[in-house]
């Protein structure tokens, strides 16, 4: 059963998890940017709804820029700083998928949406 996760910036749906595999959905409200992060696994990314921009950070201050229109794909290296950001007046919607163990990082989101 998928399990919705309210957060300032829109909305984390958590569709299953276990230490093997995670897929979900992240919703973003318009104008609304998650937090710059990274994941101890390959993120996986496809883009149902809207348009999202992922601002990916490498050493030496470079920042690449993805666009990830409706049917896009883009999948981020395990450890990779970015941010997911909403440029737009509609809300979003990026399905996600981690294969490996996540466990944490989905405890931290259980938690911040109790608050």
């Amino acid at each position: 059963m998928a399990e919705e996760c309210n957060i300032p910036q829109g909305k984390i749906t958590i569709g299953f998890s276990n230490k093997k595999l995670s897929i979900g959905v992240l919703e973003l409200n318009p104008g609304q940017a998650l937090e710059k992060h990274s994941r101890p696994v390959k993120e996986q990314l496809f883009q149902v709804r809207g348009v999202c921009i992922i601002k990916i950070f490498y050493k030496g201050n470079k920042i690449r820029e993805s666009v990830l229109k409706e049917g896009s794909y883009l999948k981020i290296p395990a450890n990779q700083f970015h941010i997911h950001s909403n440029p737009t007046s509609e809300k979003t919607l990026t399905l996600w998928k981690f294969q490996g163990d996540i466990s944490e990082i989905i405890r931290k989101i259980r938690e911040s949406s109790k608050k």
